[in-house]
Parts: C-alpha cells; structure tokens; sequence
C-alpha cells in the first residue's frame, strides 16, 4: 500500500499531510532502510507520537487516566466488571513488523534499538507476526539495566524483562477486547503482566488486599481493564511507588517540573488517608529521606566539581545494534560517555553513564551566589 493510500484511509489529504509536513508536525524517520512518519502535533484523527508507514498506522498508546480515591474512583467509572493487572514499573513500547523486520517503537515514536535488538529474546516474533501481520503487541520493558528508567520491579534483579499487557492492529486506535487479547497472549507464551482476574467496584475490600499486598511487595500498582467497550482504562499507583519516583528523579529537581513532586505527595497522601487514615513517623522519615538526600547530594557532588551523572548497563545481542542506540540517544539530546563494551557469553555488555549537564550547571549557579527570580 502506498503511503497516500494509508493516509487517505485516515482522512486526510495530500495536501493536509504536505502542510504538516512542511510545519513540522510530522517528522521523516528511517531505520535500516525502513522510513516511516512521527507525528508530533496532532494531525486529523492521528494522535502525537502515532507511526505512519506504508504497512498501515501504528496509533499512538493511550493515555491511561489515574484515579487517586480507589473505592469512590471504581465506583464513577464502571458499572460493569473489569479485570485488574499489575502496573509494571518499566518503559512502554508498541512492537509491530513492517515489510518483515520487527521494530520495537518507544511511547514517543521512535524505534528503540536496545529494545528491537532484545525483543526476540521474549517473544516468539517471526511465528506471531507471520500469524498476525497487521497485530501490534503493546507492553513495557522492565529491569535494572535498561536506557531510561532507574525504577524496575523488586522481582527483576538484573538485565530486563518484557511483559505483555495490550494488543492493537494497525490502523485502529482501539485495543482488543480484554478476553480476545488474553486468548493470543496464551496462544503464544507471550510473557504478561500478572493477571488477578476479573471483578467489580463492589469488590473494594479485595482489591485493597491487592493493593496492599504490591505496595508491601515494593511493586508500581495496578490497571483497571474495562469489559463494557464504552468504560476507560484506569490505573492507580502504591505509596511506595510514589516515594520511589520521588527519590529517584531528587538528584535532578533543578531541572525537573515541581508538579512531579508534588502531584506524587498528593498521590501518597490521598493512599495513606484511604488506606490507613493516618500517617505514622515513618512515613514522615521516608518521605523526607526521598526529598531531600538525593538532591542534597547532587548539591555535594557539584560543589566539589563532579559532574552529577548516572550509569547504566545494556546487554545486546548484536554488536551493531550498540551504535545504533549510540546514535538514537545522540538524537534525543541525551549526553553520555562509554564506559566499557566487552562480550560477555550471549550479549555484547555495555556500561554507558548519562552527563547531567543541566543540574550540575543550576547548582554550580546557585552555589556561586547567583541570584535568580522564582
């Protein structure tokens, strides 16, 4: 299919695409000979961060509304059941295939090289995608050595970890039906998010426990998927993941909105409050030590004259794909420095460490004196 016949299916015309294109609302990209379109603003029914390629529309992921009150937030938004995930502490991708190469694309649009290079380490993709060439597998990579997130679950302690928990086809914007989406995760071993089945909003008291039970676990939270096609996706998160995002995005506050910090206090009070109905010291010392340790060090650190900096550890099955990533992040902007590469059994090892120019210059501003407006 040619692309004007893929964009005239969505509704749009030659020459609406031309002038998005000449504004810069969709960007040209290519990856190993394969180019396809990132649309940044919102252009007819296609959403920013959706993929336009000659295989058909790749629909950016939805956004998935937060509830911060659980009892009174299911009982607003279903009035028929619902299954319940856990959220996964990790990255989301789209996985789809396109003219026979499986591409691995972030949330924001671009191929991942780290991700598409590790991808058939968890999936089974040449069966998957010769049986469903239009599917696209929605899900999120997890672990302690990936290129974006210090968060990971407590159950993954190395490497990375995929799990599925939506499914797409090109050129819609809807997810599978629940049960339809669980028949081919099963059909194919696809690895998934844990499953605690199906319930109601009357099921309050067990879906505290289960609550409970991650938050004591150390885990995100969780995902309310709706039956009733016409009912939304929700999620709500666990007063450790609050204090967790906290902690880890501290040592870079210079440079970070303030309303990440306080939309997740808000967040852990409004749990705490539901929850327990009350605050007990530990919560107190726990959310300080979140705040205040990590930027204070990163206050120490650009004091002293080091570059405040962070470390990452990629495996890759192919020593190309490393370059790859190199230049990907090099795009984004993204200051690092190689570390080391070596093999190391079945993977290329990289050690990579992200420069936080933008906070260590802020501190070393403040801490000469400079006065500033805020």
């Amino acid at each position: 299919m040619s692309l004007t016949e893929v964009i005239k299916k969505a509704g749009i015309s030659e020459d609406r695409w031309q002038e998005s294109i000449d504004k810069h609302d969709v960007a040209r990209e290519e990856y190993e000979g394969i180019s396809y379109y990132r649309i940044m603003r919102k252009v007819g029914p296609l959403g920013k961060c959706s993929i336009v390629t000659c295989a058909g529309i790749i629909f950016d992921f939805p956004r998935i509304a937060r509830i911060l009150h659980l009892e009174n937030g299911l009982k607003n938004a279903y009035a028929q059941p619902f299954y319940v995930e856990e959220k996964v502490d990790g990255y989301n991708v789209r996985i789809v295939c396109i003219r026979g190469k499986v591409l691995v694309f972030s949330r924001g649009g671009y191929v991942c090289p780290f991700s598409t290079d590790r991808i058939a380490d968890f999936l089974d993709i040449q069966k998957i995608f010769a049986d469903h060439p239009d599917l696209i597998v929605c899900g999120e990579f997890a672990g302690p050595d990936n290129p974006y997130n210090i968060e990971c679950p407590p159950y993954v302690k190395e490497d990375i970890r995929f799990f599925a928990f939506d499914l797409m086809l090109k050129n819609t914007s809807r997810n599978l039906p629940v049960e339809e989406r669980l028949r081919i995760f099963d059909k194919y071993g696809m690895p998934t998010v844990r499953r605690f089945g199906r319930f109601s909003s009357a099921d309050i008291l067990a879906l505290k426990e289960i609550v409970k039970e991650l938050d004591d676990a150390g885990s995100e939270g969780i995902v309310f998927k709706p039956t009733c096609k016409e009912e939304k996706t929700l999620k709500y998160v666990t007063f450790g993941s609050c204090l967790r995002d906290i902690r880890c995005n501290a040592p870079l506050m210079a440079e970070i909105a303030s309303e990440y910090f306080t939309h997740r206090i808000i967040r852990a009070a409004m749990y705490r409050y539901e929850q327990s109905h009350e605050l007990n010291p530990k919560d107190f010392t726990a959310l300080g030590e979140a705040l205040l340790k990590p930027i204070y060090e990163s206050v120490k650190k650009a004091a002293d004259g080091e570059l405040i900096r962070e470390e990452f550890l990629l495996r890759f099955r192919e020593e190309e794909n490393i370059q790859r990533m190199m230049d990907h992040l090099q795009k984004r902007k993204v200051h690092f420095e190689i570390l080391s590469k070596e093999k190391a059994g079945f993977y290329w090892q990289v050690r990579f460490a992200r420069k936080c120019y933008a906070s260590y210059d802020t501190l070393q501003s403040h801490l000469g004196g400079m006065a500033h407006v805020d």
